[in-house]
């Protein structure tokens, strides 16, 4: 019971949370566990998805996401990993499935990009599955 108040309250009804990921590994549940049951995760890119050239030319470009979980603090284990290419700057949001384990800590990260000229500002958006949709990426 605890815990669903802990989850309650860090992640509110119809109210979205999002956490900017890096190359590191980024704890999303602040140190708490999570029925993700409970849950809906997605991929963001709030800024868009692209490989801007020195001329402006707007290309391709790829990221890709892992989540991990731990439960009852044992190793973390993979739980997704996804990839996607875009070419734009137009924020876009991408559902993601992450199989419920009970109650679980759940970290991401983004991958590392090769070139300096990629526009890649992934973050993983969680929402409370009782209330409605956020409509727009806004980083926490």
């Amino acid at each position: 019971m605890e815990q669903q108040a802990v989850a309650a309250t860090k992640f509110p009804a119809g109210r979205a949370m999002s956490f900017l990921l890096d190359e590191d590994w980024v704890e999303i549940t602040g140190g708490e566990p999570v029925d993700l049951a409970e849950l809906d995760l997605g991929v963001c890119f709030q800024w868009g998805l692209a490989t801007i050239t020195r001329d402006g030319e707007i290309l391709p470009a790829t990221s890709e996401v892992e989540v991990e979980t731990s439960q009852n603090g044992s190793d973390w284990a993979p739980a997704f990993k996804g990839s996607w290419t875009q070419q734009s700057l137009d924020s876009s949001e991408h559902g993601i499935q992450v199989e419920s384990k009970g109650l679980v800590h759940v970290r991401a990260r983004k991958s590392i990009q090769e070139s300096r000229d990629v526009r890649d500002d992934a973050s993983i958006k969680v929402r409370r599955k009782a209330g409605p949709s956020a409509e727009i990426c806004q980083p926490s």
